[in-house]
């Protein structure tokens, strides 16, 4: 666990039809508007408090910013899940509602371990075009809501994330200034993700939170 904790972070798991060759594995870049793309890291966070820089830097900065960084579930998304079929060439877990997507709101519900405990935050996300945070248990409990501190990433630049799971909240940073507080409710074990349905390169390395 040590081990894990010192290495650099990475994404580990591609899904979608946006991303561009990966040229570093701290990084991905979506090309196209072709739909939501999400990107995985595999560290697994359980217990204590965890942050992530998120570097955007965008194609052009007048494009608006069809970004989703946050937390999922340790889950696949590709297990017995068909991108075309069953995701529809539209792949982010914080959109999955099972009116419309059953058989991946059931799929990514089945792969439920008692590591997750008892919280049904199961995929939450800051999203850069508003800044509203969303979030999903995958199944009939959604959220897409404004938040105290709440500020958009209109163009490149770099948004933190602090996992508190002691606390079971996760915060925002933007270009190392607080924001405050986006959600709580959050508990068990989580996994860094982005989606992307914009031009732009997303970067993700480890840090610390600022004062």
């Amino acid at each position: 666990a040590l081990e894990q904790l010192r290495q650099p972070l990475c994404f580990d798991e591609f899904v979608g039809y946006g991303f561009s060759h990966q040229k570093h594995p701290a990084s991905v870049t979506c090309a196209t508007y072709e739909g939501w793309s999400t990107a995985v890291s595999g560290h697994v966070m359980r217990g204590g408090r965890h942050f992530v820089g998120f570097e955007v830097k965008k194609e052009r900065d007048e494009l608006l910013p069809y970004i989703n960084l946050g937390v999922v579930r340790t889950v696949s998304l590709t297990d017995g899940i068909d991108v075309k079929a069953d995701w529809r060439g539209e792949v982010n877990p914080v959109i999955v509602p099972s009116r419309y997507t059953p058989a991946v709101a059931e799929k990514l519900r089945s792969q439920r371990s008692s590591k997750w405990g008892e919280s049904s935050v199961h995929c939450c996300s800051y999203y850069c075009d508003s800044g509203r945070c969303l979030w999903t248990d995958w199944d009939n409990e959604k959220g897409s809501f404004d938040w105290r501190g709440q500020e958009r990433l209109s163009g490149s630049g770099t948004v933190g994330l602090l996992l508190d799971l002691d606390e079971g909240t996760l915060s925002v940073f933007k270009n190392g200034r607080r924001l405050g507080t986006m959600k709580d409710g959050l508990g068990g074990e989580y996994c860094w993700f982005v989606a992307v349905a914009s031009p732009c390169t997303t970067s993700i390395s480890r840090g610390r939170a600022p004062n």
